[in-house]
């Protein structure tokens, strides 16, 4: 399983526990122009609870295609995404039409990508065949473990499973 910005390693501990192998790829790298240089699929299955959150509309669609050239065929991708109906869509700092960064709190200048269900989907349909796409509030899911500084409030994020085209 590949675990892109893996965090504190929280995924991968918990798949490690469950006798499956976890590769990771830390938060400073996700971050770099070449986050998959030295990874070598393919991959069963791969999770990104908010690697694909973070950066502009381009690096998250260069990252979500390096991702699916490094699954298996038919191997799942778990993933979150932002959603327009984020009470942060449209704060902070415009980089590009889909994607702002906070001014301050704990994520100041981190760009976030907020997608409509149209857009996300348009995002994935050209390499995953989307098997759930469900908008959740998750201000008690990420909680102040993730936000320390300013709890999540109004925080919408999409979660998806999907499967990889690629046979």
């Amino acid at each position: 399983m590949l675990d892109f910005a893996s965090g504190s390693g929280r995924n991968s501990a918990a798949l490690e526990k469950a006798a499956l192998h976890a590769v990771r790829i830390n938060d400073a790298t996700a971050t770099t122009k070449t986050p998959f240089a030295s990874i070598a699929g393919p991959f069963a299955a791969a999770i990104s609870t908010h690697g694909l959150l973070h950066g502009t509309t381009e690096i998250i669609a260069a990252n979500l295609h390096a991702i699916s050239e490094l699954l298996a065929p038919s191997g799942v991708l778990y993933a979150t995404f932002g959603s327009v109906h984020d009470a942060r869509f449209g704060a902070g700092t415009r980089l590009d039409p889909e994607t702002y960064a906070p001014a301050d709190g704990d994520e100041a200048g981190v760009p976030h990508t907020f997608f409509t269900r149209e857009t996300l989907t348009a995002l994935l349909e050209p390499r995953f065949a989307i098997e759930s796409l469900e908008e959740v509030s998750v201000d008690e899911i990420a909680g102040n473990w993730a936000h320390r500084g300013r709890p999540l409030a109004g925080a919408v994020h999409w979660f998806v499973v999907a499967r990889s085209l690629r046979y």
